[in-house]
């Protein structure tokens, strides 16, 4: 329990670099005027860290697949990471997710799981419904059979990505929403957006000319906490397609990067 890769903390950490980069990327199809599914593979590394976190490196890759499913949109996302603590361990950590959540917002179902090696550390699955903006419930089957009820106004993570572009092509630099992710039986989070102007963002090969993001920062806090710091922040370079060129997770005691290398994107399919 000494270590921070088999403490709270950083099994939340790897929680939550799924749950944030999910919900920034996961609706580029949806909101793509080409209406196309991206496959994306981001370089995850280590920018800093404290004594605290008993973090001294991390190396690592995550991949991103979504489905046109038709009715919505199916993600698969991995997370592999290599920890090297301040006393020279290293330490493997392995995060899959998958969700699909349907078209218009209301239905959202779950799956992930987090491994050590070959222990399994944490899962977590199950369903969620809203009944438009009235809340609605989330009942998981993993790690035990229980509801989390989900308070007015809250939206699952394509559509806070959808109402998040919105509000930057509408000129706003501040946006606030209960978001529930399906990764953690203490959600749903209060996410506040902080949203800057237009800019040109990294380019890769395959891009014609750099593309414009917006720089945005996210703040993610408990809904029931009175701590004014969040509990983790999210830096972004987002285009209106909903594609994330770099990702800055900063969980306070530590700072993981992610830079994308590689993009696709994929023909629709014929429903």
């Amino acid at each position: 329990e000494g270590s921070i890769m088999n403490g709270t903390r950083y099994r939340r950490g790897v929680l939550t670099v799924v749950a944030g980069c999910l919900a920034m990327i996961a609706v580029a199809s949806a909101n793509a005027a080409q209406m196309v599914s991206p496959q994306a593979l981001y370089t995850m590394s280590w920018q800093s860290s404290s004594r605290a976190s008993d973090v001294a490196q991390i190396d690592g890759h995550m991949a991103i697949e979504i489905v046109d499913a038709c009715d919505g949109w199916t993600i698969k996302q991995r997370v592999a990471l290599i920890v090297t603590t301040f006393d020279g361990d290293e330490i493997g950590s392995y995060t899959s997710f998958t969700s699909w959540e349907s078209d218009d917002g209301e239905r959202f179902r779950f799956e992930q799981q987090t491994r050590q090696g070959k222990k399994i550390i944490d899962e977590l699955s199950g369903d969620a419904r809203l009944d438009g903006d009235q809340g609605g419930v989330a009942r998981l089957t993993k790690p035990e059979d229980m509801a989390i009820i989900l308070p007015p106004g809250t939206v699952f993570p394509n559509m806070h990505t959808e109402l998040l572009i919105a509000n930057a092509e509408a000129g706003a630099t501040f946006f606030n929403r209960t978001v529930f992710d399906g990764t953690a039986v203490d959600n749903p989070n209060h996410v506040t957006a902080f949203i800057g102007n237009q800019t040109a963002g990294p380019q890769l090969p395959m891009d014609y000319e750099a593309p414009l993001v917006w720089p945005i920062r996210l703040a993610f806090f408990q809904l029931d906490t009175r701590n004014p710091e969040p509990d983790v922040e999210i830096g972004l370079l987002l285009e209106a397609n909903g594609v994330t060129r770099t990702i800055e997770l900063d969980y306070g005691s530590f700072v993981i990067d992610g830079r994308l290398d590689e993009l696709e994107l994929l023909a629709p399919i014929d429903c």
